[in-house]
């Protein structure tokens, strides 16, 4: 009788102890998350931006991003001589 008490004892303790566990981890994505709608926007752009699902950090997200546009102008550049070159 006396070992199921301290069992049922031991059970809730370590109940107690996951619990605040994660409402540690709840308050604390909380507060790091900021707002949803800027959460979805991160998301997205992750998605967009190659190797951005890799970056968990918002610094390296828009680091990246940057980058990415870099590229991405000068391809544009680039297709558009190739195209007054050839262009009659």
């Amino acid at each position: 009788m006396e070992e199921s008490k301290k069992y049922k004892s031991m059970v809730k303790q370590t109940m107690d102890k996951k619990k605040k566990k994660n409402d540690k981890r709840a308050q604390w994505s909380r507060s790091r998350s900021g707002s949803g709608l800027l959460q979805m926007k991160v998301r997205k752009l992750q998605i967009l931006i190659p190797g951005g699902q890799r970056c968990n950090h918002p610094d390296l997200l828009l680091s990246k991003t940057v980058d990415y546009i870099a590229q991405l102008k000068l391809k544009l550049r680039f297709l558009k001589a190739l195209s007054d070159m050839y262009s009659l």
